[in-house]
């Protein structure tokens, strides 16, 4: 069985979703001084607006996840906290369903893993799942 090659595939999130997040922050900001100015409400569409400003920077600069193909393991890059690795056992597989990456353990149970297709690049995604049916099982 030939090994596949050392390469890592990194997984970017989709531009559309990191600009949503930057435009909705910017309105809630915006929003949030208009209504601190007029002395009528909370300052929270102010927090909102900050949270979702710096979740579409990180968005448009960071990484969604990562595929490595001679270790068959998927890295999940959280914008904010820690980093989550799923690697198969033996007996295990990692598969495509749709828009989502399973994990098929032994007993054939899936565990779906936290990336979806919708927030990642498309093109990026396409070579991840591509490398992720071609790569072989291990025994």
């Amino acid at each position: 069985m030939a090994t596949p090659p050392r390469r890592t595939l990194p997984v970017g999130y989709s531009r559309p979703a990191a600009w949503t997040f930057l435009a909705v922050g910017i309105f809630n900001l915006l929003g949030g001084l208009l209504i601190l100015a007029n002395g009528s409400g909370r300052i929270i569409n102010l927090v909102l607006g900050v949270l979702f400003v710096v979740l579409g920077a990180l968005y448009l600069g960071r990484p969604y996840f990562t595929y490595t193909a001679h270790t068959r393991t998927v890295e999940v890059i959280a914008p904010i906290g820690t980093r989550r690795t799923f690697r198969p056992e033996a007996g295990e597989s990692l598969a495509v369903e749709g828009k989502r990456i399973v994990l098929v353990r032994a007993d054939g149970k899936r565990k779906k893993l936290p990336v979806n297709r919708y927030l990642a690049n498309a093109a990026e995604w396409d070579a991840a799942a591509a490398a992720i049916v071609q790569a072989p099982e291990r025994a």
